[in-house]
């Protein structure tokens, strides 16, 4: 019976060990959905590495939702060399702020954290951290689904 039950409590303390290794989801899921009309007032985005950041307060739509800390919506290239829209939550997941937004870079190839420094690739729509506080905690940018059809471009999660 003492093996059982020492072997009982063991069992449960790996288990809970085990699931403190687990990633937070650091950015709460907040709605998205927008509709972008590439001929006309989103134009900039049909450049390769054309990118635009949507936040609540500058979408025309009613039944337009910008996620956590608005969305980034920037084109780039694919793994087979063709471009591709991609979306993420322009909050940055490391400090978890709606008020914290990444800024593209000069070489509008990169995201970055104005608070914590953090650099996260964009151009071939990963989202990952490639330097700062959120590539030691393995914390990528949280993506949106976009599907193009003509000249819109709809963004959702």
């Amino acid at each position: 019976m003492r093996k059982l039950l020492r072997f009982g409590l063991l069992t449960l303390a790996g288990l809970t060990l085990a699931c403190s290794e687990t990633i937070e989801m650091r950015i709460p899921v907040r709605p998205v959905n927008l509709e972008l009309d590439l001929t006309y007032q989103d134009k900039a985005l049909n450049a390769i590495q054309g990118w635009k950041i949507y936040r609540q307060n500058n979408v025309d739509q009613a039944g337009e939702y910008t996620g956590f800390g608005g969305v980034l919506v920037y084109h780039g290239l694919n793994a087979s060399g063709g471009d591709s829209f991609y979306a993420f939550d322009a909050a940055c997941p490391h400090e978890a702020s709606s008020n914290v937004l990444i800024e593209v870079d000069e070489s509008a190839i990169y995201g970055i954290c104005p608070q914590c420094g953090s650099k996260y690739e964009l151009l071939n729509g990963i989202g990952n951290p490639v330097e700062g506080p959120a590539a030691q905690a393995r914390l990528q940018l949280q993506r949106y689904q976009t599907e193009r059809v003509g000249n819109t471009l709809h963004v959702y999660n």
